[in-house]
């Protein structure tokens, strides 16, 4: 095995990066982009279980039809992995609601990726929500 390169680990916090800008901004298509067709995507018991392609179109019809206002900030974030997989664990800061009332939320999101055609993606979301 390949340990990770630094530039794995750019691209890897790129998609992370990139997911939570396709979240705020409504870049549904692209967001959607970033994972494998036999994807995962963990949200318990804040807004379930998503699996596969159209696991993906119902949470991101679900978001785009609450209509809220949305900033999502990853931070803390920590890679292992070799040059074909990787784990990421990282903290995150949300900030949602309708524009007279939001609510800010922390948590951690446990990843998994894999390098497909020379690129990364995620092929499981783990969101652990606080308060």
């Amino acid at each position: 095995m390949t340990p990770l390169t630094s530039d794995d680990r750019l691209a890897i916090g790129e998609v992370l990066a990139t997911y939570c800008h396709c979240l705020d901004q409504g870049r549904w298509d692209e967001l959607r982009a970033l994972f494998v067709p036999d994807c995962r995507l963990d949200f318990g018991a804040v807004l379930g279980v998503f699996e596969g392609p159209d696991g993906l179109r119902r949470f991101t019809d679900l978001l785009a039809g609450l209509g809220l206002f949305m900033r999502h900030y990853t931070t803390n974030v920590v890679v292992r992995g070799d040059g074909e997989r990787a784990r990421a664990e990282s903290y995150v800061l949300a900030i949602t609601g309708p524009s007279d009332g939001r609510h800010t939320a922390t948590g951690r999101y446990e990843d998994e990726l894999v390098k497909r055609d020379g690129r990364w993606l995620l092929r499981s979301r783990r969101a652990l929500l606080e308060a």
